[in-house]
């Protein structure tokens, strides 16, 4: 099988990347490029679940048996929608990781000291992935982590260690934390701790914005949940990409 150059872009979760830097993904597909996007915490959740885990499915509106499928047909859905091609590994979402994480305080926290070496085994086995799919990464790009969510710190912490070892390694503003002003000090803050000060903007055409929000609205078990705080989910994502573009679409990276 011939190596395939890609960009890859990382997602904690199936709807990360949509919701961040969706119109970016659709332009390097339009332009021939190949994008890649690869959710981390993508496995089947274990058993018993926690009450907060149990708490999470009903807000999605979606039972145990079929929340991991569901999500995965939503991810296809939107790769779909922005001409990406999408696959996934088996490590669990915090809320499936035994009782590490059971209230938002914690899932929005630190990192449990039981995970100090879950970045290094994401590392391993994301790279031995895009071996066995014969993908040969042109750059990653990892979560900022705004909103400090912990499987985002993760993620973070892989595209730091990819930094080092010489890949070519951006950071997208998680959003819908990114369009927060609650977050706004924790964005600036983040960046210039972890990132080399230098960022980037990608202008969006109408087509790519438009190709953006129709992934995000690919993802129906998690709308009520993301904008519960921002109102409609088009609007939203426009207000922010135009605020950073400004007045015109845009979304930005940030060098690690």
């Amino acid at each position: 099988m011939a190596e395939q150059t890609a960009h890859v872009f990382l997602a904690p979760h199936y709807d990360d990347v949509a919701l961040s830097c969706g119109g970016s993904v659709a332009q390097l597909a339009e332009s021939g490029k190949s994008p890649l996007i690869v959710t981390i915490f993508g496995g089947l959740p274990g058993e018993p679940l926690t009450t907060f885990a149990s708490d999470m499915h009903a807000l999605w509106g979606v039972a145990p048996h079929d929340v991991i499928a569901t999500r995965r047909s939503e991810e296809l859905c939107a790769a779909d929608a922005l001409g990406a091609r999408a696959c996934w590994l088996d490590f669990a979402d915090a809320i499936y990781r035994a009782d590490r994480y059971t209230s938002d305080p914690q899932l929005f926290g630190k990192i449990d000291p039981a995970e100090a070496s879950l970045a290094g085994e994401i590392h391993d086995r994301l790279l031995t992935e895009l071996v066995e799919r014969a993908v040969h990464p042109s750059s990653f790009s990892v979560p900022l982590a705004i909103g400090n969510h912990v499987d985002h710190q993760h993620l973070l912490a892989v595209g730091i260690r990819l930094a080092i070892e010489g890949y070519d390694v951006w950071a997208y503003e998680d959003f819908p934390y990114a369009g927060d002003p609650d977050w706004r000090d924790s964005l600036e803050a983040r960046a210039k701790a972890v990132t080399s000060g230098t960022s980037r903007l990608t202008a969006l055409t109408t087509d790519q914005m438009q190709r953006r929000i129709d992934a995000v609205l690919c993802y129906r078990t998690q709308l009520d949940v993301i904008f519960r705080h921002q109102g409609d989910p088009a609007a939203s994502i426009q207000r922010y990409a135009q605020s950073i573009g400004c007045g015109r679409p845009a979304e930005r990276f940030w060098r690690i």
